[in-house]
Order: structure tokens, then sequence, then C-alpha cells
């Protein structure tokens, strides 16, 4: 194709140059066919760099998130198709509703509709890795993010150890308790660890909270309870561990739905205790956790991949990389941002 618009492009040139020497001649009574050949060739040159510059010829990237509802995935999503149209890409995205067989039928389409490259955020890397594995085979490339489909079913992972993730939850609460436990005596701080179990990606962010928080004995944890990580969920069980215990100073939960049901509660009239007598940790970004943040019930949040325009630009620079043929390490980590107070303004909100 690219062949193809350059010898079109050299040939408008080709014609554009003789037409104007044609006038000149006609005007001067003179006139040099090789000075009209040096004109028509410089402007072919030019056409063809101008093309060059324009990334790889229009190839096109197929994104596939598994939601694109929210706020967060939608800017995402934006900012994933700024940067790669930037460069000279074609950009489509569609969501599988949370769906991996809608995913894989997606990801069987976009390689019969002759897409160059893939980029998947699915709900589970197992379940879409025969359909990726079998897109490479095909000559598509493959970036996975946040999900691992294995290391045959794509090209790059982009993602963290959800160990590393845990214990970013629980630094956050332990720098928290420096600040406002400084020199407590041990088990001053009453904490409730909330976690899920789900999957094997969930349940080691929560035993390395579990794990993590144990080494701060400021820490008494009276109960760790596993439970589905949803706001439903946790509302329903913030509500259990008051009655149950009467004095809770913090709550750490993996995941932003769980830390949502806790504020729901926590700012409720139910609520025994006000919303920022508790301190409440959890992970993810949206505008309603950033509104809990602001107003001093969220403590902080874990941002896995960091500022979100940083990790959406690298992520670009590493597509475009492969699509240009060059060499990308197959694991790509991605930052742990510990959103607070002091920093969430850095994070566009």
């Amino acid at each position: 194709m690219k062949k193809r618009l350059l010898s079109l492009v050299a040939a408008v040139a080709m014609t554009a140059a003789l037409v104007m020497g044609c006038g000149s001649n006609n005007a001067a009574g003179n006139g040099s066919a090789d000075t009209t050949a040096d004109t028509a060739k410089a402007a072919a040159d030019a056409a063809a760099d101008s093309v060059a510059d324009a990334g790889e010829g229009g190839k096109k990237i197929t994104a596939l998130f598994f939601s694109l509802e929210g706020e967060f995935f939608q800017m995402f999503d934006g900012m994933l198709k700024e940067q790669l149209e930037s460069k000279g890409y074609t950009y489509e995205s569609q969501s599988s509703n949370a769906d991996p067989v809608t995913m894989i039928e997606q990801i069987e389409n976009a390689v019969a509709g002759g897409t160059d490259a893939i980029w998947t955020w699915s709900v589970s890397g197992e379940a879409i890795a025969d359909a990726c594995k079998n897109a490479r085979s095909k000559g598509v490339i493959v970036y996975s993010f946040v999900q691992d489909p294995g290391e045959e079913a794509c090209d790059v992972f982009r993602g963290t150890d959800e160990t590393d993730c845990g214990n970013a939850i629980a630094e956050m609460a332990m720098e928290w308790a420096d600040k406002n436990y400084a020199g407590a005596e041990d088990g001053a701080i009453k904490t409730v660890i909330y976690g899920n179990e789900d999957s094997t990606q969930q349940k080691e962010r929560y035993e390395a909270v579990k794990a993590k928080i144990a080494e701060d004995p400021r820490f008494e944890v009276l109960e760790t309870v596993s439970l589905q990580a949803s706001t439903v969920s946790a509302q329903t069980t913030t509500e259990n561990m008051f009655s149950k215990y009467g004095e809770i100073n913090c709550i750490i939960t993996p995941s932003g739905e769980m830390a949502l049901g806790v504020l729901a509660y926590t700012h409720s009239e139910s609520s025994p205790v006000a919303a920022t007598d508790v301190a409440v940790f959890g992970t993810e970004l949206n505008e309603e956790i950033a509104s809990y943040i602001k107003d001093g019930s969220l403590i902080g949040t874990i941002m896995n991949g960091g500022v979100p325009a940083e990790n959406v630009k690298a992520q670009a620079e590493q597509i475009d990389k492969l699509l240009k043929g060059e060499t990308v390490d197959h694991f790509s980590p991605v930052d742990m941002g510990k959103v607070t107070l002091d920093n969430v303004a850095q994070y566009g909100y």
C-alpha cells in the first residue's frame, strides 16, 4: 500500500512540475528539461518523507477493554487513542463488557479484519490466551495490560506483581501511622483487613497486605475478612465489623470497590463514627474515589501504573517500537502510585 501511495504521489508531483515547467517556458521563452526533472524529483522526495514521518503508514491498532464504562476507562481509552494516532496509526477500541467469550470473538474479528496490533485489558489473561496465540501466529502483535495471557500469547505484558501491590497498600497505611501514631504502643491501631480470593492475583495481593501489616506491631488486626470485591459486600461487612468490635481505627482493602463500600457505610447515618475518624485505604482512582481523598475520609489509594498519562505514553512508545520491528522486553513493570491528598492533583483530580 505504501509503495502504491508513493508511486501516486511521485506521479502527481511529476505532473505538477511539468505543468510548471511549460508555463515557465511560455513566459520566458526558454527552459530546461534537467531543471524540470530535478524539481519533480525534489517534490517526490519531499512527499515520500512526509508519508514516512506519519508513523507506519496507517497501520491499525485494535484496543480491547473488558469495560469502557466509567470515567477512568474512558479517560484511559482517550489517552491511548491520542498517543497512538499522534504516531500515525489508526486506532479503534471495543468493550467486551467483562465477557471473555466476547473478547475472544473480538480478537478473532480484529485479526480477520487485518489489524496489525491488538492491545488487551481482559478480566482473565488465561481465558483469552489461545485467541492471542492464534493472533500472533498470523503476524499480529499482541500487547497485554494488567492481565497476563502467558509468554507465548503476547509480545509484551505490562503489569505488576500482585505482591508488590499488596505491599504498597500496607506501606501507605504504615506511612499514615508514622504521622498519626508516632511512638504509639503496640496494638494502638485497631485494624480490619478485607480481601478477595476469587482469583490467584487477588489472593496474592490480599496475602501480601496481611503479611506486611503484621510487621508493624502498632496495628492490632482484629479480623481479616475474605469477601466479594463489591461495594455492597464491603458496606454490609463494615456495618458488621463495627457491631462486633465497636472501635475500629483503620480499614485496609486491596480493592477500589471495597473501599467505596466502606466509605458508603462510614458516611451513612447509621455509622457510629464520623467518616474521617476511620483511616481507609484502597486501590484504583476515579472521580468518586478522589472526592473521598479530598474530604479526608479516604487516606490513600494505590494506582497501578502510576500517573495514567505517563503509563499510557510508555505503552504507546512500546507498541510503536514493536510495529517498527524493534525489540521490547516481554515484561514491562508498572509503577505503584501512592495517591494521597498531597498528590491527587497530579493524577488529574
